[in-house]
């Protein structure tokens, strides 16, 4: 059986529509891009909101500690670094949402995807805190690393259930078992591809940034320092070596690349989400008899 169909169709308005069949990988990639595409000007205003904060975060952090090697500038610091993490999944998640109600044609709204964001942050937070205490604590050991990295797929989709079925914190991972259960290799493998799909897009444009960056900034002291010190330069710059008008250019640029190529990964994860429901809970039917 020919299990490939298109996931975005566009219509006669130039707007694009998702069929809600069983998608093969070749199906989740391209609607991974495909949904991006569509409803970029959404995706980009949940991610302006991370670009704004989060870059004033990194130059409140960055003015504290310069010159300042003191036990309250380190905490700072770390604090900064912590609430910006905290942040980050704030955002993601709220892409998570987004990416959801997209693949189902629904109007949503940034404000709307943040707020559901907001409403479930602790649940998440929870469910996030037990999946990585498991799989960490499972990590330590040679023995319990086959054991961390199956739970690890197998409790990977435990957002949706709670922004998507707003569930408990404790049938989250319950709920991503039951999905990815009898299909945990092939979940595996959709997912290791999304992720690396999504670094390397990262990875190669940070990457072309830094190099062209330091070429037109910091190429003329490169012999006075180690190899690893110019990478770290390149990627990684203090406002003391490049000034601070540069290092605000630097890190805006750097900011925006991370921000933008966010959502990638998360439409994957939410195409395979609806692809496995689908699979197994006739999601599709019960969406037809609703509507």
């Amino acid at each position: 059986m020919n299990e490939h169909n298109d996931l975005a169709q566009s219509d006669s308005n130039g707007t694009v529509s998702t069929s809600l069949q069983p998608m093969s990988f070749v199906d989740i990639l391209d609607g991974m891009f495909s949904l991006y595409r569509s409803h970029f000007q959404l995706f980009f205003r949940i991610v302006g909101v991370y670009l704004v904060f989060g870059f004033l975060i990194n130059l409140i952090s960055t003015a504290v500690v310069m010159g300042d090697t003191s036990i309250t500038a380190v905490v700072i610091s770390v604090l900064a670094s912590i609430v910006s993490v905290l942040f980050a999944y704030w955002i993601g998640w709220g892409l998570a949402y987004a990416s959801t109600q997209v693949y189902l044609t629904r109007d949503v709204t940034s404000q709307a995807a943040l707020q559901r964001s907001s409403r479930c942050y602790l649940r998440l937070l929870g469910s996030m805190f037990l999946y990585y205490l498991v799989v960490v604590c499972l990590s330590i050991t040679v023995i319990g690393i086959p054991f961390a990295i199956y739970f690890a797929f197998r409790w990977g989709l435990f957002a949706f259930p709670i922004l998507f079925e707003e569930t408990t914190l404790r049938n989250a991972l319950r709920r991503s078992t039951e999905l990815v259960k009898g299909t945990w290799w092939r979940v595996c493998g959709i997912m290791i591809a999304v992720s690396l799909i999504a670094f390397m897009i990262v990875f190669i444009l940070q990457t072309s940034y830094a190099i062209i960056f330091y070429s037109l900034t910091g190429a003329e002291g490169a012999a006075e320092v180690g190899f690893l010190d110019t990478l770290r330069r390149m990627f990684v710059p203090t406002p003391n070596e490049i000034g601070w008008g540069l290092y605000i250019i630097h890190a805006l640029g750097s900011l925006i690349i991370s921000g933008l190529t966010m959502p990638i990964a998360t439409i994957g994860s939410a195409l395979l989400y609806f692809d496995l429901r689908i699979r197994k809970e006739a999601f599709d039917i019960e969406m037809q008899a609703t509507q």
